[in-house]
């Protein structure tokens, strides 16, 4: 099944069911996030220089 496919069968959905298919999207982007998240915020509250992250490398982590 490609992506269209999927969008033509979410679109189906019912308001509800579609709320619940978003928290769920949403769910497990936190979940392959996690870890990234948790390096960050040692590193960003860090007080040492050496573990603080730059403004690029705080962009490129959220974009990927």
């Amino acid at each position: 099944m490609n992506i269209q496919e999927i969008k033509a069968v979410v679109e189906t959905f019912s308001s509800d069911l579609r709320q619940e298919l978003t928290a769920y999207l949403v769910s497990s982007r936190h979940k392959e996030l996690g870890d990234d998240q948790s390096e960050m915020a040692q590193k960003i509250d860090g007080w040492c220089p050496e573990q603080w992250v730059s403004l690029e490398e705080f962009d490129q982590r959220l974009k990927s």
